[in-house]
């Protein structure tokens, strides 16, 4: 069975006898917690659910100095049995323990009041008064309260009964994609190496399987699972589990570390979430706060920005908020986090993940809060257009958008229509885009082009590479695959929108403009061209004669190379296209008749020195004229 459940309550109110008493295991495996009485770490157990299947216990301590464990425990419970001693009531940790897993998003509770018997029915009666005010106005407040004492076993077998009866009403949705599991134990086992333990997050694992622990990226596989003491051939999310690594150190797997899925970003160093502070805060909490971030089994130093202009945030005030963390962490849309004050002694608030991996925003930027409540509360086609418009200017690969919406990657075909598209198709898609972020790409691109011709009137055109390295996509400033970039732009030369020049790429019916004096030089050139044949200088010597400079000369000849007067041989070697169509036909006359010719055979042909011959011979190579066969030029066929 897929569910966890975890114990939570203040210290000495008897949740590790609670946890015994349902399931004959003593979680309190430590020398210094059976010596001392208390819980210091996390205690782990199960129990046989009557439909089949085992339910997965997490006993969490109580006492204020071990908040850390409870919290690191905390992560993925179902259901919480929340522990009230009789003789004690409501305390300060019952208060604390309860904001943490409300905060976290558990699903269900029962409030389980401890010793009885050390209780007389008025006093029973007042703790149950102190838990309905506890529970006021939170998802919890009609949760069933459940006496017990477990020493006598009075109460025990209801209490299991109305557990698994509260597991059996709970709807369990999948947790697709990438597999990932914050590790809340690890030690070394003698013959078998390291072994980690924790509750799946997401995705599934089987053994054999390649993992990376992160952060840090320690890469390894999976030798053996186990899920409550047996081994199993696969695990899913929501599964209590414990992983036998191969290749990885106990070093490099500890608490607050992820085991998940290689070759997938799921690190950063900033998320925007929806946060909720509790009355536990005590006073307002103001933007840039230093706090403490507690995600998955992890704790981070880090600040709270508040977005859509808030200043400041009252305590059971809840408000849009990027958290920015001291290192990176595994942060996935839809994780539940705590924050507690900068020195975690107390807890001041918490909420959900809505956007991993997020830009930084500018200050008192607008509409930040409405794309937000579009990511977390719209359907899954509007979640993916708000998600591409905040994190890229153009689009996400289908895995890390997948990885976002909590579905396979093979879904996102079914989403693709009138708002989405994917590049450079969907059978090969490396690039899932909007709609209208492709064509706000496309009116980029011309606009860029545009700005570049006018600044550049003699040119012939914007290299194409060049304006893929200027045309960023992403936050941090990255460039469009080459492939992906020349499906968009031959699209838009086949549609009239751009025009291709070889290499260069300009806009329909532009032409590169000379002024009086360039072409003056452009004739005198044209000229001295159309004279010397195939033998012209070459450019330094035909910028001497021409009595000008040589990067003058260049910036003429693309001009006349456009118009289709001239033709660039080499970057040194200029010819008259006449010439040139001369030369061409020549050639091709003398291979209908012979097949195939020499460098020599070609030299001796047009009369011409190998200094001209041979970058000529490499010309009709690269134009597709002829092709090279070993010391043999043969014509291409068409």
């Amino acid at each position: 069975m897929k569910a966890i459940v975890g114990t939570a309550g203040h210290i000495d109110h008897g949740k590790s006898a609670l946890v015994k008493a349902l399931t004959g295991v003593e979680t309190d495996r430590l020398p210094e917690e059976q010596r001392r009485g208390i819980s210091i770490e996390l205690g782990f157990a199960w129990m046989d659910h009557p439909s089949g299947g085992r339910v997965g216990l997490v006993d969490v301590p109580g006492h204020e100095r071990f908040i850390r464990q409870m919290l690191a425990g905390a992560q993925g419970f179902d259901l919480v049995l929340m522990t009230v001693a009789a003789d004690d009531g409501v305390m300060p940790q019952t208060e604390e323990h309860f904001d943490i897993v409300h905060l976290l998003g558990a699903r269900a509770m029962i409030f389980v009041i401890t010793k009885c018997d050390l209780a007389d029915a008025a006093r029973i009666a007042d703790v149950r008064e102190e838990i309905q005010i506890l529970a006021a106005d939170t998802p919890f407040e009609n949760s069933v309260v459940q006496e017990v004492s477990a020493r006598s076993g009075a109460g025990i077998e209801e209490l299991r009964d109305v557990l698994f009866a509260g597991l059996d009403q709970l709807e369990r949705p999948d947790r697709p994609g990438v597999f990932r599991m914050p590790i809340d134990r690890s030690f070394v086992l003698k013959g078998h190496g390291t072994i980690v333990t924790g509750t799946a997050a997401g995705g599934s694992l089987a053994p054999g399987d390649e993992i990376v622990v992160l952060p840090g990226g320690a890469g390894g596989r999976v030798r053996e699972i186990q899920v409550h003491g047996e081994k199993v051939d696969r695990v899913w999310a929501g599964q209590r589990v414990a992983l036998n690594l191969s290749g990885v150190d106990r070093s490099q797997a500890g608490r607050g570390d992820t085991v998940a899925t290689p070759g997938v970003e799921i690190e950063t160093d900033r998320f925007d979430a929806l946060v909720e502070l509790r009355p536990s805060a005590r006073n307002p909490v103001a933007s840039h706060e230093r706090v403490r971030i507690y995600v998955g089994t992890d704790e981070l130093a880090g600040r709270v920005l508040w977005l859509d202009g808030v200043e400041s945030l009252e305590p059971r005030g809840r408000a849009w908020a990027q958290l920015v963390l001291s290192r990176p962490a595994i942060v996935l849309a839809g994780d539940r986090f705590v924050i507690r004050d900068q020195t975690a002694a107390r807890t001041l608030g918490g909420g959900s993940v809505v956007l991993p991996r997020a830009p930084r925003h500018r200050p008192r930027e607008s509409g930040v809060g409405q794309r937000l409540s579009t990511m977390m509360n719209g359907s899954t086609p509007e979640r993916a257009l708000a998600y591409l418009d905040a994190v890229s200017s153009l689009g996400a690969s289908p895995a890390e958008l997948a990885i976002f919406l909590g579905v396979e990657p093979g879904e996102l075909a079914a989403m693709t229509g009138e708002s989405l598209v994917m590049l450079p198709d969907s059978k090969k898609a490396q690039l899932v885009v909007s709609t209208a972020g492709l064509e706000a790409f496309r009116d980029g691109l011309v606009e860029r082009v545009g700005g570049w011709l006018s600044d550049n009137k003699d040119a012939g055109g914007l290299e194409l590479e060049q304006l893929r390295r200027e045309s960023s996509v992403g936050v941090g400033g990255d460039t469009l695959d080459a492939k992906i970039f020349r499906v968009i732009v031959d699209e838009m030369v086949a549609g009239g929108i751009l025009e291709r020049a070889g290499s260069r790429v300009l806009l329909p019916g532009h032409r590169a403009e000379l002024d009086a004096g360039d072409q003056a030089l452009a004739d005198r050139l044209c000229g001295l061209l159309a004279e010397a044949g195939c033998t012209p200088p070459f450019a330094g010597d035909l910028a001497d004669s021409l009595g000008t400079e040589r990067r003058r000369l260049a910036g003429i000849a693309r001009v006349l190379e456009e118009r289709g007067l001239v033709v660039r041989v080499s970057p040194d070697f200029i010819v008259d296209a006449a010439v040139a169509t001369g030369l061409e036909q020549q050639l091709k006359d003398f291979l209908a008749d012979n097949e195939k010719i020499t460098a020599a055979g070609f030299r001796d042909l047009i009369g011409a020195s190998r200094k001209y011959s041979i970058p000529l011979l490499d010309y009709f190579d690269h134009s597709g004229v002829t092709i090279r066969s070993g010391d043999y030029r043969l014509l291409r066929e068409r």
